[in-house]
């Protein structure tokens, strides 16, 4: 039976997850209880992305060997990449209570509280791994993360380097120095680092998105995006509601008091929203840019460039005939740009089908409104309405999703 768990062990340590199952499977027909096995089997679901029998394995062992820590911290992990954040926290911190000396609880734990946007705390336990294991590759990275969002630029940086010298082909490393060049306004320094982070590991999707902004940033206006999106990546969920009703109030004042402030603010607000699509598609245009993105973000902008298409030829065609229809399908394709650009925005896949599903609503009801439109002689009639009404609403629910997740 030991020469079962050790192949599986060799397996795993291979990356080959799903040919571990079969050794382990077999080594737990006759021990039940290992939790090596178990441990093992867990980690296999966990990477085949088979969360609930990770959490199964995870739960059922710790009823019969409840000071098992790495069973604790595969909570941890699972309900943190289930935006469980307070789960995460309470299962890692019963597995540091029970051995405090794994620097991986600690960049765990540190990892946990960066989403959470809880920068001093993250700090502090970064630097707890730290003190186990100075050389650390996940602590030296996450205490760069933490110190960069509290203004402590060049220790951020420091660190970084820090963690190059002691693992130059750490291609999380270096993806994390091009993103905080990037935040800082270096886009060569950036790109140098996304392009080493991606020649190391060709499927690093936070290096490839990484690289994907860094090309759009030589744009001075997506630079702007840019520098609001990361401003507001910083903010806590409560400020981040703050800002976003702020802007709202501002932009209902400025529409009785001074219109062209209010024309600003409404073109901001737009562009939020349609920026990263818009600038997708003409990425996609360009011959090599257009295998910088992924497939979720071709299909995005391959329907943002549709729905553009077809409401700047409803315009002129409504311009040209004054036919009620075509205003109605310009107005409702226009409008239907917000929430599809937004259909992959959120991380977990019960949140994208909830913003599919309403972007779906909204398009069954402007397909209505058109249809009668054409009938009935009416553009604004109900079924627009309606529509106008969900793509409205739809700012809140996706802000709510997002600063949830965040």
């Amino acid at each position: 039976m030991a020469v079962l768990i050790q192949r599986a062990q060799i397996l795993v340590q291979q990356g080959r997850f799903e040919d571990a199952f079969t050794p382990l499977r077999q080594h737990l027909s006759s021990n039940a209880h290992d939790t090596d096995g178990l441990f093992l089997l867990a980690v296999c679901y966990m990477e085949t992305g088979n969360m609930e029998e990770a959490a199964r394995v995870a739960s059922n062992t710790l009823s019969f060997a409840p000071n098992d820590d790495r069973f604790l911290y595969l909570q941890a992990r699972i309900a943190f990449m289930n935006n469980q954040y307070n789960e995460a926290i309470k299962a890692i911190s019963g597995a540091v209570a029970i051995n405090p000396h794994h620097a991986d609880y600690f960049s765990m734990w540190s990892q946990i509280l960066l989403y959470k946007k809880d920068y001093e705390g993250a700090l502090h336990k970064a630097e707890e791994g730290l003190a186990i294991n100075p050389e650390d590759e996940a602590c030296l990275n996450l205490r760069s993360h933490a110190l960069f969002n509290l203004g402590k630029k060049e220790e951020a940086f420091s660190d970084l380097h820090e963690a190059l010298e002691h693992n130059p082909e750490n291609a999380y490393t270096h993806a994390n120095l091009g993103w905080k060049w990037l935040e800082a306004g270096d886009q060569r320094k950036s790109l140098e680092h996304f392009r080493e982070s991606l020649k190391i590991n060709p499927n690093n999707e936070w290096a490839r998105n990484g690289m994907v902004q860094a090309i759009k940033a030589k744009y001075w206006l997506y630079r702007q995006f840019l520098n609001y999106a990361f401003f507001m990546g910083r903010q806590k969920a409560r400020t981040q509601w703050i800002i976003i009703i702020g802007i709202f109030i501002l932009t209902q004042i400025a529409s009785r008091v001074f219109f062209p402030v209010y024309v600003l603010l409404a073109l901001l607000a737009v562009s939020t929203w349609l920026i990263t699509p818009v600038s997708n598609l003409f990425l996609w245009l360009n011959p090599y840019g257009r295998y910088a993105l992924s497939p979720e973000q071709t299909k995005v902008s391959n329907i943002v460039g549709c729905l553009l298409l077809v409401a700047l030829l409803a315009a002129g065609a409504f311009w040209i005939t004054a036919i009620p229809g075509l205003l109605a399908l310009c107005i409702c394709t226009a409008v239907l740009l917000f929430p599809a650009s937004g259909l992959y925005m959120p991380n977990s896949t019960k949140n994208r089908r909830i913003v599919k599903w309403y972007t779906l609503g909204l398009a069954a009801s402007g397909a209505l409104g058109i249809g009668y439109a054409f009938i009935a002689g009416y553009a604004l009639n109900i079924f627009v309405a309606v529509m106008l009404i969900g793509v409205f609403l739809y700012q809140f629910l996706a802000n709510y999703i997002l600063t949830r997740e965040g």
